[in-house]
This record gives structure tokens, sequence and C-alpha cells, in this order.
């Protein structure tokens, strides 16, 4: 699959980020704001990552189209492409020597287009990264599954939205229904037969008008199967779909602390963004294949983020300004046998290694259920090492 590259190289210096459209600058004086900012971070300058997760978007080619994801609005959003195996490399060098524990190989897209996802879970493995991914499950067949069980992989989430041929095709537009089951219970007799607890693996459902009538089978079905399943309301995918209500009062919202504590998201090409739902890289912080992470990290723009959701001056960044991230959301998380949270605290978490990005707390593995937590995490709060397989 060829990348789909910018005709032009791309500038990533601070005035030109600065300036790019995503800050509007309406009733701010930019001069005195810059000042400001640049003056508090000289007071605590960043000198390693605030979060121990970084999250590499190995691809954003996706082989599905699902009706929640905004894969309409994103074919011609960005340039498209799969990441290059030695910037990978490289970067993780890099983030291993400023405080990275984890990484999680997903984007806005399909993990296992990249043919390369196995060789990546291995070099990360072999710097002592715990590792994850999020997927379909549509291309896991028993060769993919071997190979990433044998590089090493710790979990695999995937998302799957039908219990019946009719209702996971209407959602999950593109794949088959009786492919994707056969993967999923052809991985967890393969992870029997190897003798292995990893990787862990967790299904995700979303409560949809297409699906809603499954969602009693699916939790039947596949919580005795799964290591841990979740059940949630959809959101809106930062500007790309309307599943929940989105308010003009800032009195109602709340930091969502992604820019403050959240984990470093790199995509393909090296752009560093916000988040996740930022899907069609609107708020481009630097990249991280062109520039120091720290350098990215430390620059104005990142620093401008970070003081617009402190202060709640979220218009200064329209994108996140519209996100229903910033606000309430208790009701979002449906069912979870995967930690003993609080759901109100639950939904303040990411979803993977499940910081709570608002109050800037680690999340005690005490709390995760103790079959999610067979193979994964040692009663106590150690992760376990990585094991042979």
């Amino acid at each position: 699959m060829t990348n789909l590259r910018p005709r032009f190289q791309k500038v990533y210096h601070q005035e030109a980020l600065l300036s790019d459209g995503s800050v509007d600058w309406a009733g701010f004086d930019r001069h005195k704001l810059l000042e400001q900012v640049r003056e508090e971070l000289a007071l605590k300058p960043i000198e390693r990552l605030r979060h121990p997760e970084v999250r590499y978007e190995v691809t954003d080619h996706c082989n599905a189209a699902c009706v929640m994801c905004p894969r309409d609005l994103h074919k011609l959003g960005r340039p498209h492409g799969i990441m290059d195996q030695a910037m990978f490399e490289k970067s993780i060098d890099e983030v291993v020597g400023l405080g990275c524990k984890q990484i999680v190989l997903t984007g806005f897209g399909e993990p296992l287009i990249d043919k390369k996802l196995e060789s990546k879970v291995a070099y990360a493995k072999s710097k002592g990264l715990r590792t994850y991914f999020i997927s379909n499950a549509s291309l896991l067949n028993r060769k993919r599954a071997r190979g990433l069980i044998e590089a090493g992989l710790d979990e695999l989430r995937v998302s799957y939205y039908g219990m019946r041929k009719e209702s996971y095709e209407r959602v999950m537009v593109g794949l088959n229904f009786d492919v994707t089951m056969k993967n999923l219970l052809g991985f967890l007799e393969l992870r029997d037969e190897l003798g292995s607890k990893r990787p862990r693996l967790e299904l995700n459902w979303l409560v949809l008008p297409e699906n809603e009538g499954d969602t009693d089978s699916f939790k039947e079905f596949w919580e005795p199967r799964a290591d841990a399943i979740e059940i949630w309301k959809p959101h809106n995918f930062g500007d790309g779909r309307s599943y929940r209500q989105r308010y003009e009062d800032v009195a109602m919202k709340n930091t969502c602390g992604r820019p403050e504590n959240g984990p470093l998201q790199i995509q393909w090409d090296g752009e560093v963004i916000p988040c996740c739902y930022d899907y069609n890289n609107k708020i481009v912080l630097g990249n991280a294949f062109q520039q120091p992470v720290l350098e990215i990290l430390n620059g104005d723009k990142y620093q401008l983020l970070r003081h617009a959701h402190r202060n709640k001056n979220f218009r200064l960044f329209p994108f996140c300004d519209q996100c229903d991230q910033l606000l309430p959301h208790t009701d979002a998380l449906i069912y979870t046998n995967r930690h003993n949270l609080p759901k109100e605290v639950a939904v303040k978490m990411s979803n993977t290694d499940l910081y709570n990005l608002v109050d800037d707390k680690p999340f005690d593995e005490n709390d995760f259920s103790e079959k999610y937590a067979e193979g994964l995490v040692e009663r106590g709060g150690d992760s376990k090492a990585p094991q042979e397989t």
C-alpha cells in the first residue's frame, strides 16, 4: 500500500505551527499570551515524558468503514501511509530514554495492515516496553496471531460491534462476521496451545442504533471467553460524529487532562497531536521524526494548549472546544469487568493504561479484576516482566 505524502516538505517550526489555523487568536493578544506561556514553562520545563505511555499510529489505513468512525471525513483529510520501521525504532530509543514504559500501536487505522507490526512489537519488547494495540481482528489469521504471541504482545483490544452477521456487517461495513469470529476463537485456541497467557484479549462494544439488540448476547457470549469486556456508549470522535450533544457554555466544560497528563500521540508520519480523537491532525504540535521530543513538549504551541486547558480558554483551540470529552460523560461507560473503579472515576482514565488524566493519578493495579490481571500484572502493583511463550 503506497504512502500518500505531501508534495512539499511541511515546516514544523513554532511560528508556522501557531499560524496554521488551528489556533483562534480572536480576542487574545498573541504576543502577550505567548510571553505568558513561555514564562510559565520557564518555571518548570519538561525534562521527561509527563505520561509513561506513547501511542504510535502505525498506519491510518483501514479495511473497514464502521458507521461510528469518520473515515468519510478522513479520506481527503490528511496524507495516508504506514510508519517506517527504521523511524519507529529510532523513536522508541528516544522515548525509552525519556521514561516511556508502554506503547500502544494504534491511531486512526487498522494496525494489522502494517505487515511489520510483529517486528515493531518485538523491537519494543526488546527495550522492555509493554505493548498493546486496538484492532478489528478481521486480519488476525493464525499466522499473524502466532507472530504476535511470539513477538511478546501484552494485550490485544478488539472493537467488536455485532453478534449477528446482519448487525455486525451493518456497523462494521466492509468486514465479514464469520471471518472475525473465526479469527478470535482461533486466537484463543492458539494461545492455549502455546501455553501463553499473553496477549490478554479484551473485547470492546459500543451500543449503537444498529446493534443495541445484541448487547446482552455480546456480554453472555464473550464474558466467559475473553479476559475482559467493556460496553460503552459512542463518542463523537472529535468533530466527526454527533452521538453526544455539544454545548457552548464553558461553565459545563473541564479539561479532559490529555494536554497536561496524556500520552504522547505520534502519527504514522511522525506528526505529534494532542490525542487520538484528532483523526485528521487538526492540531499539529511538531514532528517526532524531525525534531527531538523534548523540543516539541517544550514548544510554544504545546504549552499554549496546556495553558488553554488549565484556564478553560478552550476556544483558543476550536477543535478542542467542540469535543465531547470536555463535558460530563459518566454515563458513557455501561459495563466493564476489567477493573473495579466507579464509573465517575473510570471515565477520567486513558483507555489503555488507565492513568487518571484529569486528576493526574496512576491506576492502582490491585483494582484490576482477577481474570484480566492474570498473566499481565502481579497483585501488589508491579507489572510482570516479559515472559517467554
